[in-house]
């Protein structure tokens, strides 16, 4: 049975309900979840179930697992007091920990946040690999026929991937009444929603965060592949790496997935995602996708040095990272540099990630309640340190 932690609008919520660590070490993907979740008591928009579309996948174990709980006590410890679900750690062509909290084993699917946006960016690529886009500077309104013939027709692709298409952002007046959250909730016509947005500054000036840049590339790439968003994930990513269903969640019945949010998958698949961005867009020994997009994936945009398409980087310092230039709401503390200059990381919404390091052989997964006191390098640096002691 899928064990599945249905999604509560964790982009906007600060906090998941607080559960009791149950130690459950695990070697197996067969143990079963026995643990209930607890929805958030401030979850009232997400309380009504919404649809969700499988994303097929094609289940292949992982190369080798070489468990090693002892060398990574610091690295639990961190993630157990932090009320995680699961910690993976894959360190030169093994996996070394695989490690689930709360009760959970390796079926849980949970809502991971934006983690989605990166799995995005790859079908994005994947779709100019495959020829469906032109390139990354083709004006979306060749995709979105109502834009056509407007301003905002002429945003490229590389301006939604980079964060800097310069539309307006959704209004957050009138709180869980507000267009932002009816939109995040699916109260609203989703498509119309992100239609109506507007130029607010020139396109490709700034970098302006936002969910709605990851929703248009999911019309964009639905009307250039002319197939399910679902389908194409699954036949041009998900078999390919070998990973277990999957699901994406539905704003309506017809099938139009959240592409910023919402892909709940196991962590084991994850990490495999995040094996193939280590390796160059290469899966055991297969090219998904072309190695030359990857690097382009991974390179820092023009208005991010920290950004770049659909993912994160860790080129520049800073010792707080901030979702726009101007450095205004949520920031996420980063209390030292990152121990490998050229970690690659997926980010949801509060503490949800993916850390990737060529350079270190390294993938980290880590899943759990939604923290605010995340801090992103905390976790990598101390694996990285454990590595190098042992």
């Amino acid at each position: 049975m899928i064990k599945y932690l249905l999604p509560f609008s964790v982009l906007i919520l600060s906090a998941c309900a607080n559960t009791t660590a149950i130690e459950s070490e695990t070697d197996s993907s067969k143990q079963k979840a026995t643990a209930a979740f607890a929805p958030p008591a401030n979850s009232a928009a997400m309380q009504t179930a919404k649809p969700l579309g499988l994303v097929s996948g094609g289940p292949v174990p992982l190369n080798e697992a070489l468990f090693e709980q002892g060398r990574f006590a610091d690295a639990i410890e961190y993630a157990e007091n932090l009320s995680s679900y699961s910690l993976l750690i894959w360190h030169k062509g093994a996996l070394r920990l695989e490690k689930y909290f709360n009760g959970f084993d390796a079926e849980l699917r949970p809502e991971t946040a934006s983690m989605h946006k990166s799995v995005l960016g790859l079908l994005i690529i994947a779709a100019i690999e495959d020829g469906f886009i032109e390139s990354v500077d083709t004006r979306i309104g060749n995709y979105i026929e109502s834009w056509n013939e407007r301003p905002e027709g002429d945003i490229t692709v590389r301006q939604l991937l980079t964060m800097s298409s310069g539309l307006n952002s959704l209004s957050r007046e009138g709180g869980f009444d507000s267009q932002a959250m009816k939109f995040f909730s699916g109260r609203v016509d989703a498509r119309a929603t992100i239609l109506g947005l507007r130029l607010q500054t020139q396109a490709g000036a700034n970098f302006s965060y936002a969910n709605t840049n990851s929703q248009l590339l999911a019309l964009v790439l639905e009307s250039a592949t002319g197939k399910a968003y679902k389908d194409y994930l699954s036949e041009r990513l998900w078999k390919p790496i070998g990973a277990d269903d999957a699901s994406v969640w539905y704003y309506e019945e017809n099938g139009f997935p959240r592409t910023f949010s919402s892909l709940l998958a196991r962590s084991r698949d994850w990490l495999k995602v995040g094996l193939l961005i280590k390796d160059g867009g290469t899966y055991q020994g297969q090219q998904i996708i072309a190695a030359e997009l990857m690097e382009a994936m991974t390179s820092p945009s023009a208005n991010n040095p920290n950004y770049g398409w659909q993912i994160w980087l860790a080129n520049v310092y800073q010792n707080k990272r901030y979702y726009n230039d101007l450095k205004l709401g949520i920031g996420v503390p980063v209390s030292e540099p990152f121990n490998a200059d050229d970690m690659v990381y997926f980010d949801g919404f509060g503490g949800q990630r993916v850390y990737i390091s060529k350079s270190q052989d390294l993938v980290i997964v880590r899943t759990g309640d939604t923290r605010m006191d995340w801090d992103d390098s905390a976790l990598p640096n101390m694996v990285i340190e454990s590595l190098k002691n042992q």
